[in-house]
C-alpha cells in the first residue's frame, strides 16, 4: 500500500481532547488536489514506526511543539535510516528553529503549512527551508479532514465545559493569528493580519460535530475568540437560529475584549465557560509581559461573567522575569478577591522563538543543551524567575492547585481521590493548613 503523504503528531498520550486540527487542515487541503494523505497520531496511541511500515509514504510530514520536538527528530532520523520517503517537519518549533530542524529532516516549513506541503507534495519546492505566503481568506481551506484522526479517542475524553466535566466535546478553529505582543507567547503570524472564518463556515463545522460525530459539547480553540464583537454576535444568532444554542460550550479570550451585552448574547447561544489568561495580580508584571491588559480589566471580566451567568476561569503565571514574592502574593490576593469560578497556576516556562526566551537565555537561565521535553507549560525547568529559587515556586504552585481544587471540588471529592493517591493527599493537606478543616 502506497500513500502519497503521511503526517505524523508525535508525543506522549494526551488527557484533553483536543484532536491535531493542524494537520487536519493541512490534510483537507492535499485532499483537495486528490493527493493521498494518511494522519498517525501518536498522541491518540498509534504507532508511528509500524504505520509508517504499511502504508509506505512518499512523503512523511511531522508537526512539533517544543515538548514534544525530540521525539520528532527521532521519527525524522527512523524515516531517514530505514525508509524511501522525504522527510518535512513544521509546526511552532520548526519555525522558531529551522536550521536545528534540518540536522534531522530534509525540509522544514516555516509558518502555515498547506500551501507549503502542497507544493512539496506535488514537487515544486527546490528549498530546504520552505516559507509560504500566508492564506489570505481562511474560508478558502477546507475544514480539517476529521475523517482520518481518531475522533472517537479524543471526544471519549473529559473536558471541563462550566460547572461539569463532560465527554463527546467537538473542537474547533475559527481564526488564524494574534495581533498582541505577550513575551511568553510565540506567534508565527504577527507579521499577518488576524483572519476569520466566517460565521456561515463556523456554524456549518459546528454541525457538522454535532451531527457527524455525535458531539454535545463544543470547545473553540481561538487565541482570542471575542477579538471581532460583530462575528460573535453573528455566530451567536445562527447557533440561537439553528437549535446548536442547547450545546454548552467554552472559549478563550481576553479581558478587555469582553463585555455585557455581548456575554449575554453568548450565554443565549449556549455559552458556559470563558478561560481567561490573567497572568498576575501586579500590574507592574502585566507591563514586564507586555500583556496589554490592566487588573481592573482582568476583575472587571470576572464580574461581567457572573452577571452573564457563566463560569469564569483564569490561568495565571509565577517565576515571572524580575517578579518577586510580594508580587506573586499580590497575585494570591487577586484571586481570593475574584470570585473566580476556577483558576490554574502554572510556573512561567520560556519557549524557543518568544521575547522571553531571548531574555532568560541573556541572564543564564537556560543550560545547554536543552532538554526540549521539560519545556512546557507547569513544567519544574527552566523557569524565567531572577529573583525566586525554583523549589520555593514549585512549593508555591503546590498551595496554589490545592486551593484551586478545593475551589473546584467538595471536600468529600477530594476525599475520594485521595484513597487513590494518598501521597497527594497528604500534600495538600500540608500545603491547605487548618484551611483544609475550617
Amino acid at each position: 500500500m502506497m500513500t502519497d503523504v503521511a503526517l505524523v503528531n508525535p508525543g506522549l498520550k494526551v488527557t484533553g481532547p483536543q484532536p491535531p486540527l493542524n494537520l487536519g487542515y493541512i490534510a483537507g487541503y492535499l485532499e483537495r488536489q486528490n493527493i493521498e494523505v494518511a494522519i498517525i497520531d501518536e498522541r491518540a496511541g498509534e504507532k508511528c514506526e509500524d504505520r509508517l511500515e504499511k502504508i509506505c509514504p512518499r512523503i512523511v510530514g511531522v508537526t512539533a511543539v517544543t515538548s514534544t520536538v525530540d521525539r520528532a527528530y527521532q521519527i525524522g532520523d527512523y524515516v531517514g535510516k530505514n525508509l524511501d520517503a522525504l522527510t518535512v517537519l513544521g509546526g511552532v518549533h520548526a519555525s522558531a528553529m529551522p536550521k536545528e530542524g534540518l540536522e534531522h529532516f530534509d525540509k522544514v516549513v516555516v509558518g502555515e503549512g498547506e500551501r507549503a506541503m502542497l507544493d512539496i507534495a506535488k514537487g515544486k519546492c527546490p528549498e530546504r527551508i520552505v516559507s509560504r505566503p500566508f492564506v489570505k481568506n481562511i474560508d478558502e481551506i477546507p475544514p480539517p479532514a476529521r475523517h482520518l484522526i481518531g475522533m472517537g479517542f479524543y471526544l471519549s475524553l473529559e473536558a471541563n465545559i462550566g460547572e461539569r466535566n463532560t465527554s463527546n466535546v467537538g473542537t474547533l478553529i475559527t481564526s488564524r493569528g494574534c495581533p498582541y505582543r505577550c513575551i511568553f507567547c510565540y506567534n508565527n503570524w504577527r507579521d499577518t493580519p488576524v483572519r476569520y472564518h466566517g460565521p456561515e463556515r463556523v456554524v456549518e463545522e459546528l454541525n457538522q460535530l454535532a451531527e457527524v460525530y455525535a458531539a454535545k459539547a463544543f470547545y473553540f480553540h481561538d487565541d482570542t475568540f471575542t477579538a471581532n464583537r460583530k462575528r460573535v454576535q453573528k455566530i451567536c444568532e445562527l447557533m440561537i437560529g439553528s437549535g446548536l444554542s442547547e450545546f454548552p460550550w467554552s472559549a478563550w479570550t481576553r479581558a478587555d475584549l469582553v463585555d455585557l451585552e455581548m456575554l449575554k448574547t453568548m450565554k443565549k447561544a449556549g455559552c458556559a465557560k470563558l478561560e481567561f489568561g490573567f497572568e498576575s495580580g501586579s500590574q507592574r508584571v502585566l507591563d514586564v509581559l507586555k500583556k496589554g491588559t490592566t487588573v481592573e480589566q482582568n476583575m472587571r471580566a470576572i464580574r461581567l461573567c457572573k452577571e452573564a451567568g457563566i463560569w469564569a476561569a483564569g490561568a495565571f503565571m509565577i517565576g515571572n522575569p524580575s517578579e518577586t514574592l510580594e508580587e506573586i502574593r499580590t497575585t494570591e490576593q487577586f484571586i481570593e478577591e475574584s470570585n473566580l469560578d476556577e483558576f490554574h497556576v502554572s510556573i512561567t516556562t520560556p519557549f524557543p522563538g518568544t521575547e522571553l526566551w531571548g531574555w532568560a537565555k541573556e541572564r543564564g537561565l537556560i543550560s545547554e543543551p536543552v532538554d526540549y521535553s521539560s519545556l512546557r507549560i507547569g513544567a519544574e525547568s527552566p523557569t524565567s524567575s531572577d529573583k525566586i529559587p525554583k523549589d520555593v515556586l514549585r512549593k508555591i504552585v503546590l498551595r496554589l492547585d490545592a486551593k484551586s481544587k478545593l475551589r473546584q471540588q467538595s471536600k468529600v471529592g477530594l476525599c475520594k481521590r485521595a484513597i487513590k493517591n494518598p501521597r497527594l493527599f497528604f500534600e495538600y493537606v500540608k500545603a491547605m493548613g487548618s484551611r483544609w478543616f475550617s
